[in-house]
């Protein structure tokens, strides 16, 4: 007995085993108190958010989106008179113009020799025409072939 006397008095193990559950009983309760106002916390904040941000960027939104569509618009209408401005007819340079009724006059000539040509191929055809009929009529009363 005596020798347990010594290690009774200097075994704390009791005491900081007890002492050891009561912190963490405490701890953890405060912890989840803690954990749970601020759980309540971001709740609240993220539904004030959710409300009052949302409203305010749909409103925020419609602002900026109808001020983009006024600017579309504006730019849509410039470019509409642009391109007006652009199918504007001018009347074309002296140098164009010449330049046209040369080659006018040139496409009237190759014309003209082009219908040339073809009257001396029909002429030249008809000639030989008649020169294989004079020639067959020749052979035939040469030989004395009746029709």
């Amino acid at each position: 007995e005596l020798y347990k006397v010594p290690h009774r008095i200097l075994d704390h193990r009791v005491f900081v085993n007890g002492e050891i559950e009561s912190f963490l009983d405490n701890f953890e309760v405060k912890r989840n108190d803690s954990e749970v106002e601020t759980l309540f916390q971001v709740t609240e904040i993220v539904g004030s958010l959710k409300y009052d941000l949302s409203e305010r960027y749909i409103t925020l939104g419609n602002q900026n989106l109808n001020e983009l569509s006024a600017e579309v618009n504006k730019l849509l209408g410039a470019v509409d008179e642009l391109l007006i401005k652009a199918k504007v007819e001018r009347p074309p340079s002296e140098q164009l113009v010449q330049a046209r009724h040369s080659r006018e006059i040139r496409k009237a000539e190759f014309l003209n020799n082009l219908q040339h040509g073809y009257k001396r191929i029909d002429n030249s055809f008809e000639e030989k025409e008649e020169e294989i009929a004079e020639l067959y009529a020749d052979l035939q009363l040469k030989l004395n072939i009746n029709k």
